[in-house]
């Protein structure tokens, strides 16, 4: 590069930075802190928020299903393993990983009941070293989301209740099992309920894995799973027999 070019580079530097230490010397005419601006946000929220928990049910089914999510309502756990049944047997599924909650492994005893076919693989009793490369492998996985955040059809997973994060995503086909009382409007919601503590292992799911590239073509699983079947339990947990 000629001394020229150099010195063109450098004016056009100067030029920019000045025009940028002049924009930031103006202050702004936006208050720092708007008054009653919790109460604002609020209300705001109030307004579009649905009233109820079977209506914000519904409005999450609506926006789940708009991003290609599929939605179950189910009564209990025995309800839940025969759709899990149907669904594995119907597309051939061998293996199903088991996440590491109670409710998982309850349900996915029920299921090994309906279809003697599957091999249950619990997530959780495999040797880290292992876990990564076998979960891998296997096609579908089951577990259980701490919430679902209505407004925007969202999935929140807290791993440290789950104890492995894996399930979650290596497999194709992620059944996911949620309580009907864990629904909640949004995220302003979700963070009033969270400790700091909660909130740093914790991770939001919308959807099926999906990505484009710059000519438009999708490809589906690309970063998690193919399919996302959720399964919102309507009535309390039954209790089980679990040992």
């Amino acid at each position: 590069m000629n001394s020229s070019a150099k010195e063109i580079m450098i004016t056009s530097r100067e030029k920019i930075l000045n025009e940028v230490r002049k924009a930031t010397a103006i202050p702004s005419q936006l208050p720092t802190s708007p008054d009653n601006i919790d109460q604002r946000i609020a209300k705001s929220l109030a307004s579009i928020t649905p009233k109820g928990n079977e209506a914000l049910r519904e409005q999450f089914k609506k926006e789940l299903e708009l991003v290609s999510g599929e939605f179950h309502l189910v009564r209990d756990q025995e309800e839940a393993a025969a759709l899990v049944s149907i669904i594995t047997s119907q597309s051939g599924y061998k293996k199903l990983a088991v996440s590491g909650e109670e409710l998982c492994q309850d349900i996915a005893r029920r299921v090994n009941e309906k279809n003697l076919d599957i091999q249950l693989i619990y997530a959780t009793k495999i040797e880290h070293p292992k876990r990564k490369h076998e979960l891998a492998s296997i096609p579908a996985s089951l577990v259980e989301a701490s919430f679902a955040i209505a407004d925007t059809g969202s999935l929140v997973f807290l791993y440290d209740e789950s104890r492995t994060s894996l399930p979650h995503f290596l497999s194709d086909c992620i059944f996911v099992v949620i309580k009907q009382q864990q629904i909640i409007a949004n995220q302003f919601d979700l963070f009033n309920k969270l400790s700091v503590e909660k909130a740093k292992n914790m991770v939001f799911v919308t959807g099926p894995s999906r990505t484009a590239d710059i000519e438009k073509v999708l490809t589906l699983g690309a970063h998690g799973p193919r399919r996302l079947i959720v399964m919102m339990l309507e009535m309390g947990v039954k209790s089980s027999n679990l040992t």
